[in-house]
């Protein structure tokens, strides 16, 4: 999966945990609650059309929505169907991977992700930049333990799909592919959930992590003075971006499991 942020450099090799026996897990999928469901066909709306009010109503924080709303029409990029979901025991927070389509409808080899959160009674998903708080951050560690980002990440169907294009008609589409790339510095990015999965479960790395989105954070909201400069200039704002973050990744603790 191309991304241009810094990657989060997670291969941890995890040793034996001195047990003969091997140790069979039951889990329990539980189904999203409609609720849920509701809240992400609302995102879909609101990208689809640019309505940056509606998208304010469902993020979870609330405001300069106008540069995701603004980023989707103008990239004619909007979210698809949802792919996977997981859901905690409480149900009070979900993670969803979720396709991207252009504007003809056709899903792109890059999927995106999700966090739902809920508060009181209801949901809301993580869509601009916010600190989140280390519970948050916990649990969906918990939800993605043994999750492989590279098996919900992509979409393999669609990128296959576009390895048989004629050579003359692959350029637009490939525009496409990169512009949904870019995509991911109008919203939150909720995939290095993905990217990091069960070590986000040590207690350690939640408080590193929570440190990262409010840099993250900082960096938005300075970012989003302008939405038409700030989709026309993302490079120059992507590498401040990665100075923003830089070093988070060489701070975290390799996770122990026995």
């Amino acid at each position: 999966m191309k991304k241009w942020l810094i990657p989060l450099l997670l291969v941890f090799t995890l040793g034996a945990c001195g047990n003969d026996e091997e140790t069979v897990v039951e889990e329990t999928k539980r189904a999203l609650p409609d609720a849920v469901t509701e809240v992400y066909a609302d995102y879909q709306t609101a990208l689809e059309s640019g309505d940056a009010e509606a998208l304010a109503a469902i993020d979870y924080a609330g405001r300069l929505t106008d540069i995701p709303a603004t980023g989707a029409v103008t990239r004619q990029l909007a979210p698809g169907d949802i792919y996977e979901s997981w859901v905690n025991e409480e149900e009070d927070v979900a993670f969803l991977v979720h396709e991207m389509v252009d504007q003809d409808g056709n899903p792109l080899p890059n999927r995106l992700s999700k966090v739902a959160v809920k508060e009181g009674d209801d949901w809301s998903l993580v869509i601009t930049p916010t600190a989140l708080p280390e519970d948050v951050i916990a649990e969906v560690g918990e939800l993605l333990i043994g999750i492989q980002a590279n098996e919900y990440g992509v979409n393999a169907e669609a990128n296959a799909r576009l390895a048989e294009v004629p050579e003359d008609e692959a350029g637009p589409i490939y525009d496409r592919v990169n512009a949904q790339t870019d995509y991911t510095a109008l919203e939150a990015d909720n995939n290095v959930f993905l990217l990091m999965a069960e070590t986000l479960t040590v207690e350690e790395n939640q408080a590193i992590m929570a440190d990262y989105f409010k840099a993250y954070e900082t960096w938005y909201t300075a970012a989003t003075e302008d939405p038409i400069e700030y989709i026309e200039v993302l490079d120059p704002l992507k590498t401040k971006l990665e100075e923003a973050i830089d070093g988070f990744d060489e701070q975290l603790v390799d996770p122990s499991f026995g």
